[in-house]
């Protein structure tokens, strides 16, 4: 006969269910039963009520939660404080103020950010208090089911906040029965150890829960754009064009431009080339100091002041700013600086920029960049007639090769192919120098062709160059010749300038520079704060890689000679530092070559030249539809040729986001934590588990009698593998009942 474990007082309704005996029952003078331990009917509804309370109070967990996914997700921007009641926290960046009230913008930051730190650990305790009933529940239910939950688990919610509970042996050894036990199924193991998981799970997440809402309360200083407006869409550039009113020489008028008297241009740009002259000459003097650096000049157009961006891809390129992108820019500028009160642009409201630490305006527009190469050299021409020469010069090798080369172009008409010319004079007048007289030719050709003593790339170009049947060669055909790849990126579209050498026997001595130039797209950026930049210096970024450069542009010489301030065919005299230095290093310059200082000199005066000359090139811009499509829309932004230019700010304010890995992991454990606590208030619904303090959890313990069948077990993971079912009794108070053990205990 089986001999089961019966409660003391109680009777077997069923297997797993005991009811107390009727001796045990009383009548009160209703007429119903109550047992003598039975609590107090208004306590039942006490209990019931909190039951539900704290349910609820679990629940609303979500609302803190949902708000800070919603702050970090929109990347809500706070302003210019952390503490901005209303979006008013101005920084005055602008303002001689700005260092007083950053200081005091910090302050309330300090403090601010402490009490969400507080904020941050009460959202923590406050979900420790939900996975706490959440492995409680998962327990009690497990505990109800088949034979019970293993001693090792019971306590479980009171154990699992600490870290080292998932590697205790107990957590991972308990599933299985111990000797004495009833051979478990694997299917109830298995059960056992997903409770395992689930909890081992929850330790890692409320041990994450802390730095996770921390992560996700605690704003971030960020650097934040502004919407982008379209602004206009790019539609072609005037290089290849001599200058027209439409460069914007405020002093020029269009019969000068078209009669190519560029000395017009002196008013509002000689002065800027000598003042690059100066900067230049006295930066290379400070660098000849020990601690001494070459910083490059700066030109100014408008409100705005500008150098020249270098980048070493693809070949060390110049990147010149647009003078007419920064024109645009100046209104802008002043506005945010506070100094155009009736200018405002619409999409700029002086809100966004007051109640940020820092703005920088950004504008995408056009940038010229071109690579050069100089060398002294010997000239030689080649007339074909009245109208046609060639220009051979002499002593050109490529930057990696030891072959030397001459160099050739088409100048005149009647030539299939575009080339341009023109020409001026610098002259010195001083007692102390020499009387020097330079000629400065500058040419585009968009090919050009070489040879040397073995080599002609099947062109027949020196055979032409060297008898009488030149006139009648086919000079298309030969310069049309396919040339090796080395030399095809400076055999088209090449812009030279090349410059008299005075005061040599040799008349033929020159010093020129070759140049291609690039069309690319650039972001304009000027940081707003006449503070950190007192110069409102313009800086280029997101230039285009080499490959989206595409062909090298046509470059018209004049724009060469408007850089000059000077006419076509005229004399610019040696009042001007620039013109004066110039000469001055020629000499040195051909004879000794990089081996000279004063070679340095001249690259630097004539690469200043040369990015004046690109500043100065205007572009046209089209409009941007009122209405387009999100196809159109992207079509838009990727038309290399056409692009659309936006126009936005960037702005250093205090704000949410997910920009950070953190930021993202304490999204994910935020996460988790919101479907534990769905997952509690739910499983509370279904199941109406109510929790059990830990004092009646010990009184229920001490009640139980025992039964034998701890006996026999004397190892701490032996003990843990007892199983107990846990049920109330008809007053609502909670029992233990062991699980049946191996048949020496079990049966008569």
């Amino acid at each position: 006969m089986e001999a089961v474990y019966k409660p003391l007082g109680w009777k077997r309704e069923s297997e797993t269910s005991y009811q107390p005996v009727s001796a045990s029952i009383s009548p009160d003078p209703s007429g119903q039963h109550v047992s003598p331990m039975s609590p107090p009917r208004h306590h039942r509804r006490s209990r019931v009520f909190l039951h539900w309370l704290w349910h609820f109070l679990s629940l609303l967990w979500l609302a803190p939660i949902i708000t800070l996914l919603y702050l970090n997700l929109s990347h809500y921007v706070i302003g210019a404080s952390v503490w901005c009641p209303r979006g008013q926290c101005n920084a005055e960046s602008n303002s001689e103020t700005v260092y007083k009230r950053a200081q005091e913008l910090d302050r309330q930051d300090h403090d601010t950010n402490g009490a969400l730190q507080f904020v941050s650990k009460a959202l923590e305790v406050w979900f420790m208090f939900v996975a706490t009933s959440l492995v409680y529940d998962l327990g009690i239910l497990f505990a109800r089911k088949g034979r019970g939950l293993p001693v090792g688990y019971l306590l479980s919610h009171l154990e699992f906040s600490d870290i080292r509970y998932i590697f205790s042996p107990l957590l991972w050894t308990s599933p299985w029965p111990h000797r004495n036990a009833v051979p478990e199924k694997r299917a109830r193991i298995l059960k056992l150890y997903i409770f395992a998981i689930i909890t081992a799970l929850l330790t890692i997440l409320a041990n994450l829960m802390g730095p996770s809402t921390a992560v996700l309360v605690l704003p971030t200083l960020q650097w934040i754009d502004t919407p982008h407006i379209m602004n206009t869409t790019f539609d072609n550039i005037a290089a290849a064009h001599r200058p027209t009113e439409d460069a914007g020489f405020s002093y020029c008028n269009a019969t000068e431009l078209v009669a190519r008297n560029y000395s017009c241009t002196s008013y509002s740009y000689g002065p800027s080339m000598d003042q690059w002259a100066a900067q230049g000459i006295s930066s290379i003097t400070q660098a000849e100091n020990l601690d001494g650096q070459l910083l490059l000049g700066t030109s100014q157009e408008y409100a705005l002041s500008f150098s020249f961006n270098a980048t070493a891809n693809g070949g060390m390129l110049t990147w010149v700013p647009s003078r007419q992108v920064m024109r645009e820019m100046s209104h802008e500028v002043r506005k945010t600086q506070g100094q155009l009160a009736e200018y405002d642009p619409p999409e700029y409201p002086d809100q966004v920029f007051n109640n940020s630490l820092q703005t920088i305006l950004k504008r995408q527009g056009p940038s010229l960049g071109f690579q050069w190469f100089c060398s002294a050299s010997n000239v030689f021409d080649l007339n074909l007639n009245e109208t046609q020469r060639i220009r051979c010069y002499t002593g050109w090798t490529l930057e990696e090769g030891n072959d030397t080369y001459t160099k050739c172009l088409r100048l005149g008409t009647n030539f299939d192919n575009t080339d341009y010319n023109s020409q001026f004079w610098l002259a010195i007048d001083d007692p102390d120098v020499p009387e020097y007289e330079t000629g400065v030719e500058v040419h585009f050709a968009d090919r050009a062709m070489y040879f040397n003593d073995t080599e002609d790339f099947g062109s027949g170009i020196k055979s032409c160059l060297t008898n009488d049947t030149s006139p009648s060669c086919d000079w298309d055909q030969i310069f049309s010749t396919t040339l090796p790849k080395e030399f095809r990126n400076i055999s088209s579209n090449v812009f030279f300038v090349s410059y008299q050498v005075p005061s040599l026997e040799n008349a033929d001595a020159r010093i020129y520079c070759e140049h291609v130039t690039y069309l690319s797209f650039a972001t304009y950026n000027v940081d707003t704060s006449p503070m950190s930049n007192t110069q409102n210096l313009v800086t280029l970024s997101n230039i285009n890689a080499p490959a989206d450069y595409g062909a090298p542009i046509i470059l018209s010489p004049d724009w060469y000679l408007a850089a000059w301030s000077v006419d076509h065919n005229a004399t610019l005299d040696g009042s001007r530092q620039i013109v004066k230095k110039l000469i001055e290093v020629l000499p040195d310059t051909y004879e000794l070559g990089d081996q000279s200082f004063d070679w340095y000199y001249f690259n630097l005066l004539h690469g200043y030249a040369m990015g004046q000359a690109l500043s100065m090139v205007n572009y046209y811009n089209g409009s941007v539809p009122a209405e387009l499509n999100s196809r159109e829309v992207k079509e838009a932004k990727e038309d290399p040729v056409h692009p659309v230019l936006h126009t936005w700010a960037t702005i250093h304010v205090w704000a949410y986001g997910l920009s950070g890995r953190t930021s993202k992991l304490g999204t994910a454990v935020v996460l988790l934590g919101s479907v534990c606590v769905l997952a509690r208030f739910f499983l509370g619904l279904v199941t109406g588990i109510q929790e059990r303090s830990t004092v009646e959890v010990l009184a229920a313990a001490f009640e139980h009698r025992h039964q034998g069948e701890f006996e026999g077990l004397e190892e701490e993971s032996h003990l843990a593998k007892v199983r107990y079912q846990v049920v109330e009794d008809g007053d609502g108070k909670q029992r233990f009942i062991p699980s049946k053990r191996t048949s020496r205990w079990s049966h008569a």
